[in-house]
């Protein structure tokens, strides 16, 4: 970060300083140069052609550990949507006739009974140009490189968008210089305030105070957690993320307490049946066994480690706290468990981005 923005922060004294002091590009640079130990991104930014298969598009998120990626129509000369892994999802219970109890838009009628019409033949072999935005949940949203990143949290509270195409200004047309998240201003976030910035007492100097009240006390405790249980089917589960437009669900023990938390299953686990000849077969394992499964492989990958994780945070701790361990996690949502493993609220980075405003 700039010695002027390091000033503005120190005269200021709040978040919000940093936020207006710094550009969306200036935070893109300082994820490239790997500095305040934000969180990489790949170094060019990535769009996908919109011929790509359905395959190629969730094998190129896979390959470069991203969620979403713009879709760029070379015959029609620019961006003509978003592809994440929302849309896989839907594109996989359109198939599978098991859609939304709403529904669609009329305009969007046709377009899905052509997705399944070419899905028949090969699933895997449909062009992403036809699924882009077919869960409606991921908006095609810009914004300037020399725009300050408080507009940036503006734009993902009030647009619902969870990442942004950002634009920077070329000698004839704005150039596309890449994507900007809601992990990276949560990384932001966390290398300016608390333990990663360096301080020993973040109470003492820290320049949000919002960030020192706990989870509770911000009103994220309690609230129903949508949930599945061990025996429901991948399936199942991932019906449920998009009847409840979410990108995540726990999976828990029901009993007379309360829900006892065992995992929890992605939209981006789609990945593991988009990718394998066979792996549509896995839409019908049941949910706990998919995930450990899937974490065991994982584990393997990551040098031997067969620990099934799941990211909890405590109705105490902190929201500072919390944001750190998402930076440091790279995780979207964390759990907010009562004791080892009694469930009682969830906390995702959207539920964070309006909070970064006060």
């Amino acid at each position: 970060m700039s010695d002027s923005i390091a000033e503005a922060i120190k005269s200021e004294g709040s978040l919000n300083a940093l936020f207006n002091s710094t550009t969306c590009g200036d935070l893109m640079r300082a994820v490239d140069s790997g500095s305040n130990k934000l969180a990489s991104r790949p170094t060019h930014p990535i769009c996908l052609d919109s011929e790509l298969s359905v395959t190629e598009g969730c094998e190129a998120l896979a390959a470069n550990k991203i969620t979403s990626a713009p879709i760029y129509d070379a015959a029609k000369g620019g961006f003509v949507g978003m592809l994440d892994y929302r849309d896989l999802v839907a594109y996989v219970l359109s198939v599978l006739h098991k859609v939304a109890k709403d529904a669609p838009p009329p305009d969007a009628t046709l377009e899905v009974t052509d997705i399944v019409k070419r899905a028949l033949s090969n699933k895997g072999d449909v062009p992403i140009k036809l699924i882009s935005n077919l869960s409606h949940l991921n908006p095609l949203a810009t914004v300037q490189a020399s725009s300050c990143v408080r507009e940036a949290v503006e734009d993902f509270t009030q647009k619902r968008a969870h990442r942004l195409i950002v634009l920077e200004p070329d000698s004839e047309a704005s150039q596309f210089a890449g994507i900007l998240s809601q992990s990276t201003i949560a990384a932001l976030v966390a290398s300016r305030v608390g333990k990663l910035a360096g301080v020993t007492n973040p109470k003492e100097k820290c320049i949000w105070p919002t960030g020192n009240k706990t989870l509770e006390e911000v009103g994220l405790v309690g609230k129903e957690v949508v949930s599945v249980i061990p025996e429901d089917t991948v399936l199942e589960a991932l019906y449920t993320m998009h009847e409840n437009h979410l990108s995540s669900v726990a999976i828990v023990e029901r009993g007379s307490h309360g829900n006892d938390l065992v995992g929890s299953i992605s939209m981006t686990d789609i990945k593991m049946v988009l990718s394998a000849r066979s792996g549509w077969r896995r839409l019908y394992e049941n949910c706990y066994d998919f995930f450990t499964s899937l974490r065991y492989e994982q584990g393997l990958e990551a040098g031997g480690d067969d620990r099934v994780p799941t990211y909890i945070v405590h109705p105490h701790s902190t929201l500072i706290a919390t944001i750190e361990k998402l930076a440091a996690t790279r995780a979207h949502r964390v759990w907010i468990c009562s004791g080892a493993s009694r469930l009682v609220g969830v906390v995702s980075l959207s539920d964070i981005m309006p909070l970064l405003l006060q």
